[in-house]
């Protein structure tokens, strides 16, 4: 009788899950069911990938969180939702043309995979599967569904990691331009300073600016943050490209700070700040300080804003 009764009826919770899944297929529309599809099938064929990028993400000093950026992407999709739904066209010329380019570009990477480092093969094969999301985006989304989600795509490139050509002359430019405002920073101060190249020359104490000091790292992070604050609080283009032009000279400047402020202190305070959790670990106080400065200037650029389009009676 009790497999009678188990077959013949259902427990309620069983009908309570048939009766979700019925109604969250309903207020999906047919464009949002393929889209869907395809991020489903995507991820089962590039879960290795993926999975892999996220492991180097977290344990590569020249490279930001992987996670993280896809869960702010993947909020700003959310929270343009209806605007994208309201505007979407179907584009699958253009999808399918991306589609193609990414998969070849992915392929080459896994061809080429035992000349090209680590870096390098991920930088390609990134940007194949990058492309390959796009392409999916745009066949069921089109121009339309771009012009509403650019900013969210445009965030995608940050899962990329910087080929070594590209990371090197990157890191080289930040650790230059980082020496000179160490000297500006020194000159400032009441110390005798003399400098060779990268290495600064103090009254018992000698240091180079070394690659590691470039903070390329913090740097990407404090452009990200710089990027999506004014992508959110800014409406303005003018308001907009302060806060951008900003974020250079704020990286070089927290980068001079934490040298200029780790010799002070091993000179006048105790010798171990050059060697301990300051130099080594302290990047977040000097990111901390950068931060400040450009959620200051976020904040007086919002103002200025309101009060150009405050009504005037």
């Amino acid at each position: 009788m009790k497999e009678i009764w188990l077959r013949g009826k259902r427990p309620r919770s069983a009908h309570l899950l048939v009766d979700q899944v019925k109604a969250l297929t309903g207020l999906l529309s047919k464009r949002a069911r393929f889209f869907l599809l395809f991020n489903l099938l995507y991820v089962v064929v590039f879960s290795t990938h993926l999975a892999h990028l996220f492991y180097f993400s977290l344990h590569q000093q020249y490279y930001p969180h992987f996670g993280l950026i896809l869960l702010v992407m993947l909020y700003l999709m959310h929270a343009h939702r209806q605007a994208l739904f309201a505007r979407a066209a179907y584009c699958a010329w253009g999808g399918i043309l991306l589609v193609v380019i990414g998969l070849l570009c992915y392929l080459l990477g896994l061809h080429q995979q035992p000349s090209l480092s680590q870096n390098d093969l991920l930088a390609l094969t990134t940007l194949g599967i990058v492309t390959i999301w796009i392409g999916g985006f745009v066949t069921y989304f089109g121009r339309p569904g771009i012009r509403v989600a650019l900013f969210p795509l445009g965030l995608l490139l940050f899962t990329i990691p910087l080929p070594d050509v590209l990371l090197s002359h990157v890191i080289t430019v930040l650790q230059s331009a980082s020496a000179d405002v160490t000297e500006v920073l020194f000159k400032l101060s009441p110390l005798q300073v003399f400098r060779e190249g990268f290495t600064f020359a103090l009254p018992g104490l000698q240091i180079e600016v070394a690659r590691e000091c470039s903070g390329i790292r913090s740097s990407i992070a404090l452009l990200i943050t710089g990027l999506l604050a004014s992508h959110l609080w800014l409406r303005c283009w003018w308001s907009k490209a302060v806060v951008w032009l900003l974020i250079y000279p704020l990286v070089v400047f927290k980068n001079g700070l934490r040298i200029v402020t780790l010799c002070l202190l091993t000179l006048y305070v105790d010798e171990g700040f050059i060697t301990g959790d300051l130099h080594t670990r302290g990047g977040a106080v000097f990111f901390g300080v950068a931060l400040a400065i450009l959620l200051t200037t976020l904040l007086v650029m919002r103002k200025l804003e309101v009060s150009r389009v405050r009504p005037v009676r």
